[in-house]
């Protein structure tokens, strides 16, 4: 008896251990396994996205890639620390894919995005060279502010450091150095503007004088004489045709008209030669005196005083020369047109007492100018 029950015990249990054995098979064979070729697959796709900065070209897509990544990977962690049996990567399965997706986005918008990129900057770092050379060609010789100047230079800086960065495919630093410097040059843009555009209100009256003095010069078959303020240039004018250009210099305020006696600004108007001066007669080589105050200076300058813009105390002032002792490089006279010695020997035998002389801030309009 107890043989035969021996005999079934050990029956039973090896009936017990095939069926767990079956089972425990059968659960290894179709359990949910880890998607980690897809993980490997995802790492690929990203690193090499990564070499072509995918994520600055085409951020969105490689952050969302990245983000996926990181959940998968949680969700992957989470899942394995349960019983093989109860395991279900599907959520991470799922993840693991959006993250391929995204990554392969990323890869394929990166070369699109760069040439885009790439565009953009060379369009936008052209501008700013543009209004740096503009800067350098003609602002430059403006009497601005100490801060106006410094943020042309920081912007200049600024651009050299974009431009570098960029070479370098340090596209952030690129882009970082390129809005700094456009904020900086704009601030000094926005000032100089509207400085210039209200200077400017005038050029329909210097247009009218430039105007009549070449008319007189035609209508004489003589010389005159045209001062450009904001080219710095004199232009001298014969039977009314330009004859020759020279190199100017005036006071150190020499941005508006003249309002006073000291205050180192060069007068705009019409004017005329009332006495040539050389040796020892001028101070400055030689000189050639203008009828500054004019009667149109006297009537302004007692509108300005009567409506508070000068100091009643301030004269209307006078001795406004053409004289030499120039090609400085720098606007330093007392409120005078100073040329080179050279240059003021040339001029000084063309011109004659009662010699027309315009004065004005330009010759061609501010939008001509700036572009």
């Amino acid at each position: 008896m107890r043989v035969r029950l021996l005999k079934k015990i050990l029956f039973f249990i090896g009936i017990f251990s095939s069926v767990f054995l079956i089972v425990m098979v059968l659960l290894l064979l179709f359990m949910d396994k880890p998607p980690m070729e897809d993980f490997n697959k995802c790492i690929e796709i990203m690193t090499k996205a990564k070499k072509i900065n995918a994520d600055v070209y085409a951020p969105e897509y490689y952050q969302s890639a990245e983000t996926n990544y990181k959940y998968a990977f949680i969700e992957l962690r989470r899942q394995n620390e349960k019983l093989f049996f109860q395991r279900n990567f599907s959520k991470a399965r799922e993840l693991i894919v959006t993250a391929i997706i995204k990554a392969e986005l990323a890869q394929n918008a990166s070369g699109t995005n760069k040439d885009t990129q790439k565009a953009r900057f060379i369009k936008e770092t052209e501008l700013l060279r543009k209004k740096l050379v503009s800067y350098h060609d003609f602002f430059i010789k403006l009497p601005l502010r100490i801060q106006t100047r410094k943020d042309y230079e920081f912007g200049k800086l600024s651009l050299e450091e974009s431009v570098n960065a960029f070479e370098k495919g340090d596209v952030n630093k690129a882009n970082k150095k390129l809005n700094e410097g456009k904020s900086r040059i704009s601030y000094a843009d926005a000032e100089v503007n509207a400085h210039l555009k209200e200077y400017f209100s005038r050029f329909a009256k210097w247009q009218q004088w430039v105007a009549s003095t070449i008319s007189t010069s035609a209508t004489n078959r003589s010389y005159a004489f045209v001062v450009d303020k904001i080219k710095h240039k004199g232009f001298l004018y014969y039977n009314g045709k330009l004859s020759k250009e020279f190199d100017v210099e005036f006071g150190r305020n020499w941005i508006g008209d003249k309002l006073y006696a000291g205050d180192n600004a060069t007068p705009e108007g019409r004017y005329v030669v009332t006495r040539k001066k050389a040796g020892r007669e001028s101070g400055y080589y030689k000189a050639m005196m203008l009828n500054y105050p004019n009667e149109e200076d006297r009537v302004e300058f007692a509108a300005r005083r009567k409506s508070g813009q000068i100091p009643k105390s301030r004269g209307i002032g006078g001795l406004i020369e053409i004289h030499g002792n120039g090609g400085k490089g720098a606007d330093w006279t007392k409120g005078c047109v100073a040329l080179s010695d050279e240059k003021i020997d040339e001029l000084y035998s063309k011109l004659s007492v009662g010699s027309p002389v315009t004065i004005v801030g330009s010759t061609v309009s501010l939008s001509d100018l700036l572009n």
